[in-house]
């Protein structure tokens, strides 16, 4: 897709958000699949999560062989017949080095401290109070839970 891309006329700022965008959603999925597969979430977790047992294993496993099958089975359905992308050396490697940069990213952004980066635990007042809109749900919510309709 990346390299279709490439290919369409399209203005310098339109290609740098798609190929920006493209970066960050590798980010997110390398960042997804590391604490998925090591367990380390930086900080504590509401709930205890684990996949011992080998059926969940095996579900898992399962559902992720089928969906690579099926994306290829309609991949091959939907374009059975090829073009040809003739691009520069250059530009066949931006697509490589934009996922793996975001992969890098992701993975340095997943050993960060916990503490180090969330600010809001030293400051919570006053974070409580910015990331509530205000007080807003206080207002409209509170009173409904404390004092329901009897």
């Amino acid at each position: 897709i990346l390299e279709t891309v490439m290919l369409s006329y399209m203005n310098f700022f339109s290609f740098f958000l798609f190929f920006f965008s493209t970066g960050l959603t590798v980010c997110y999925s390398f960042r997804l699949v590391y604490y998925s597969m090591t367990g380390d979430f930086n900080s504590t977790t509401l709930n205890m999560l684990n996949d011992k047992g080998w059926t969940m294993s095996f579900s898992i496993f399962f559902l992720m062989v089928m969906a690579i099958i099926g994306g290829s089975m309609l991949s091959w359905l939907m374009f059975f017949n090829p073009e040809m992308i003739c691009l520069p050396y250059y530009l066949k490697n931006l697509t490589l080095m934009v996922c793996l940069l975001g992969g890098f990213t992701g993975y340095l952004i997943s050993n960060v401290n916990f503490f180090f980066i969330n600010k809001s635990l030293v400051y919570y007042n006053f974070s409580f109070f910015s990331g509530s809109m205000w007080f807003m749900p206080l207002i409209s919510t509170v009173g409904v839970v404390k004092w329901p309709l009897i």
